[in-house]
């Protein structure tokens, strides 16, 4: 067998026993999962799934819907996919990105969600995305269009964590012991110029902390 056949015979084997070992880590964390529900262990049966998928070249999970309950779990799932690459010291709190992305994009039905696969309403400053409704041309700026819903979530993560923007999000999220969304949603006034944005966004969660009550 000459050096490069070797070498491709190498990688395929690499990849099968990759493939494997995360095929045993999810049959291990599912029956953890199983015969001693918890949290921990469905967090690693979770984990181990996204691992698995990650390792065959799969992308993020389909972000399917027909009603908000179903909205929820896909964003869901969205999150916990980003979250097992993104350092967990930069995680956004599930429950605070939820209810943003509810008052946003009202429960992806909105336009620029649909149309744009925006579900936070962000924007880009040039004529490179969709122009909002009743807004004339020459405006500069446009909202901003993704290949996926779940790339805007990336997105949306990616300038809570860096804009400078955010410094006082970042702050109130650092210090808060155990990440309170509420406490967290009082430091987004500069997400929106609606003076009652924070409200708005800490009134779902309060709506969907009642609702799984």
């Amino acid at each position: 067998m000459d050096a490069a056949s070797q070498i491709t015979v190498n990688v395929m084997t690499t990849k099968i026993l990759t493939i494997w070992k995360y095929l045993i880590i999810a049959l291990v964390a599912f029956l953890l999962g199983t015969f001693f529900p918890n949290p921990i262990a469905k967090k690693k049966t979770e984990n181990a799934i996204i691992a698995w998928a990650k390792s065959l070249g799969f992308g993020p999970p389909r972000f399917e819907y027909n009603n908000n309950e179903e909205f929820i779990i896909s964003l869901k799932k969205c999150i916990a996919y980003l979250n097992f690459e993104i350092p967990s010291n930069k995680h956004i709190n599930t429950e605070l990105i939820v209810a943003q992305a509810i008052v946003e994009s009202s429960y992806g039905t909105s336009r620029f969600a649909i149309e744009g696969n925006n579900l936070f309403g962000i924007r880009v400053w040039s004529k490179d995305g969709m122009l909002p409704y009743k807004q004339p041309d020459h405006i500069e700026w446009r909202v901003r269009v993704f290949k996926n819903k779940c790339e805007s979530v990336k997105y949306y993560i990616e300038i809570l964590n860096t804009k400078q923007v955010y410094a006082e999000f970042r702050k109130a999220r650092d210090m808060s012991f155990n990440r309170d969304p509420i406490r967290m949603a009082k430091a987004l006034d500069s997400f929106s110029t609606n003076k009652e944005y924070e409200k708005h966004v800490i009134e779902v969660i309060n709506k969907l902390r009642n609702v799984t009550k």
